[in-house]
């Protein structure tokens, strides 16, 4: 039986917590990287902007009702299930009786709906393309759900928040853009978020997950206890070095290099990573944020 809500908790979960609204910044900016590689920001590139994220939020709302009806990942008591993460209590909100799967389904179809009524509106007036991309983003989540049983989490993940948006923000902004730069521009946001920063995220789940038959690279390094401070330190000089080629061979402006100001901060944090996990990974998601805005920033601003 449900457990008796308020009004405003039920508003709240459902316009806030479902969305998770935290990743936004991420696939937003994704979205204007690539408008601003197919030319330049315009009013349809801001819807492209709206579009990405009302997918992400019919994504993640659906996320959890896959997670619990389909994968049983979510499912069973504390301890048994995916642990509730502090800047996304989506998780758990089926196992505590919080909400049905009815009233989840009705949310996350509702979010895909109106990402889909912008995506007609774009797909009139740039061509059918960016249709086509919105729906393989809405099936990403289908993916995603079942990634984590194939050894394809980080790649479903990685898709779904980089080349994908930032494809869409391309083919917003121009009906024949360089489309293969939109996958290149795609490729760092994939890499922080997913490839890094799943690990993270599934970290507090691991040793629950691998119990379920999960088979996933960031569990694997909890399993074979590989040092979380280093698997991190790699994709982060992955990056780095993928993003100083983007800018030699002209893809990214030099003035992108700003983001890599942000270095010393990762690092230092995940040698903190020890002292307090939970503080320490919302700092690190905060330091994600302000590469990809000094990114963002050095991209739109730069000759």
């Amino acid at each position: 039986m449900l457990k008796p809500q308020n009004t405003f908790n039920l508003v709240k979960v459902h316009l806030w917590t479902l969305p998770r609204w935290f990743a936004a910044p991420f696939f937003g900016m994704a979205a204007i990287v690539g408008a601003l590689q197919a030319g330049g920001m315009t009013a349809n590139s801001w819807l492209a902007v709206l579009a990405s994220l009302l997918i992400m939020a019919g994504g993640h709302s659906f996320n959890s009702l896959l997670d619990y009806a389909w994968t049983g990942l979510d499912k069973g008591l504390p301890g048994e299930r995916s642990a509730e993460k502090e800047y996304s209590r989506a998780q758990n909100l089926l196992a505590n009786d919080i909400l049905g799967l009815k009233a989840v389904l009705i949310n996350a179809l509702m979010w895909y709906f109106l990402g889909i009524l912008v995506l007609f509106y774009l797909a009139w007036q740039t061509g059918w393309i960016i249709l086509l991309l919105g729906f393989l983003g809405m099936l990403v989540t289908f993916w995603y759900s079942q990634s984590k049983f194939n050894w394809t989490h980080e790649l479903a993940l990685g898709i779904g928040i980089g080349p994908l948006p930032a494809l869409v923000g391309m083919f917003a902004t121009s009906p024949h853009p360089p489309w293969i730069q939109g996958i290149l521009v795609g490729i760092p946001f994939g890499l922080v978020i997913s490839f890094a920063g799943l690990a993270l995220d599934e970290w507090p789940d691991a040793e629950t997950n691998l119990k379920k038959g999960v088979k996933s690279i960031v569990y694997k390094v909890w399993e074979y206890a590989i040092p979380l401070e280093w698997y991190l330190s790699s994709w982060l000089s992955i990056v780095l070095i993928y993003q100083l080629f983007l800018i030699i061979i002209g893809v990214f402006k030099p003035l992108t290099g700003l983001s890599l100001l942000t270095a010393p901060f990762f690092l230092a944090f995940f040698v903190l990573l020890k002292r307090d996990f939970t503080k320490t990974t919302r700092l690190i998601l905060l330091t994600a944020a302000f590469y990809f805005v000094f990114l963002t920033l050095g991209q739109a601003l730069g000759n």
